[in-house]
């Protein structure tokens, strides 16, 4: 995501996310710069903030703009009422406000529809990627997917430091787990997941 400039201007707190913005992205094109740079400015946030879970929060939506209550679950580890007491303190501080109303799976019918936040500055695209994540976090078959690509990297890729694997060799090490689901469907989603890290899958 990249930074833009604030539609209210005269607003402080837009001043603020717009500031932060740039800081976090201004290290972008040397990764492990960019890293050690982002937890420098990670831990002044959180003595901003006096939250580790809520600096964390901000951080991830001035890097993507936006997301979900399960998103931030997922994506930092946290626990599903710490996501949500930093949604409500960053909404408080009108850092982020509801801009998607997602339409609840037909067999899910209790509780209030998952809402996507977002963030001062926030892209279509931006929203777009949050619901694409919020439903792929859902999605049991996704997280099993997910956990077996992380095996391959940490057992197969890391091991022999490369950076490449074929599907064949997904399938087989899916089949060899026995998962319950079509072992077609998981190696697809598994081998997006890997091409996110940076892997090559060969077909």
């Amino acid at each position: 995501m990249k930074a833009t400039p604030p539609n209210n201007e005269s607003n402080p707190v837009y001043s603020i996310v717009y500031a932060f913005k740039l800081l976090l992205t201004t290290r972008e094109n040397n990764a492990q710069n960019s890293i050690t740079y982002t937890r420098t400015i990670l831990s002044k946030v959180k003595s901003i903030f006096s939250n580790n879970a809520t600096a964390e929060a901000f951080a991830y939506f001035c890097l993507h703009g936006a997301a979900t209550a399960c998103v931030l679950q997922y994506q930092l580890d946290m626990p599903e009422p710490t996501a949500y007491r930093a949604l409500k303190h960053l909404r408080s501080l009108k850092i982020i406000v509801p801009a998607l109303k997602i339409t609840k799976n037909r067999k899910n019918k209790g509780g209030p529809r998952p809402t996507i936040w977002a963030i001062e500055g926030a892209s279509p695209e931006d929203i777009a990627e949050a619901l694409r994540l919020h439903y792929r976090m859902i999605s049991p078959k996704y997280r099993v997917a997910e956990e077996v690509a992380q095996t391959i990297i940490d057992e197969y890729i890391t091991p022999r430091q490369a950076n490449e694997i074929t599907y064949r060799e997904i399938i087989i090490h899916i089949k060899e787990l026995k998962i319950p689901f079509m072992a077609s469907d998981v190696a697809d989603l598994a081998a997006s997941y890997l091409h996110d890290k940076g892997i090559k899958v060969w077909r």
